[in-house]
């Protein structure tokens, strides 16, 4: 009999032995391809955070893949994805209504979809330190959204139109492709907009 209920884990070995306990999972460093792991995932079915990170070893993995089980997680609000080797933007996320929390941060994406739009529920959008050139033109529809980050990408266009008028704070800090005169006409036509 386990006298103390443990939570949050670090490993994938760890979290499988209790996977309905399992509400935190931060896998920092991993040094392995995740695609084959969608059998475990999919058991950790009280999920409410998920981070993972990648070791600088598999930077260069070209078919470093996140299995799709993770989509139907139903409980998962918060997703962190740090130095992975994505090329496109995992489309399946798209279908996760419970998230209110997505950072892709250090890869390789430079488009996000259309349908980022369907996350009714998300709050926080950070797509950060990568190829990204585009806004998606759906984007102005995500009314619960109150923060964007958009730090060290490659956007040249900052219309207003594009963004959700609802934001409360947008960052564009680092690599910036924009010109000065789009980013000081954004801040005045969005007053109430951290930028």
């Amino acid at each position: 009999m386990r006298l103390f209920k443990k939570t949050k884990f670090s490993s994938l070995n760890d979290a499988i032995q209790y996977p309905k306990d399992c509400k935190k999972l931060s896998l920092i460093f991993i040094e392995y391809n995740l695609k084959d792991k969608g059998n475990i995932f999919s058991q950790f079915i009280n999920l409410k955070v998920l981070e993972i990170q990648a070791h600088p070893s598999i930077y260069n993995l070209d078919d470093f893949e996140l299995p799709e089980e993770i989509a139907g997680l139903k409980k998962l609000k918060k997703i962190w994805l740090l130095n992975l080797p994505f090329k496109t933007f995992p489309e399946w996320i798209v279908s996760m209504k419970s998230l209110k929390y997505l950072m892709i941060r250090g890869n390789d994406i430079d488009t996000i979809p259309d349908s980022i739009c369907e996350l009714d529920n998300l709050k926080t959008l950070r797509i950060e330190n990568c190829n990204l050139n585009k806004l998606p033109s759906t984007l102005n529809k995500m009314q619960n959204l109150i923060s964007l980050g958009l730090s060290d990408t490659k956007l040249t266009d900052l219309h207003p139109n594009l963004f959700p008028n609802n934001l409360k704070e947008i960052n564009l800090a680092g690599t910036r492709r924009f010109k000065d005169d789009d980013l000081e006409h954004l801040k005045k036509v969005m007053r109430r907009t951290k930028i």
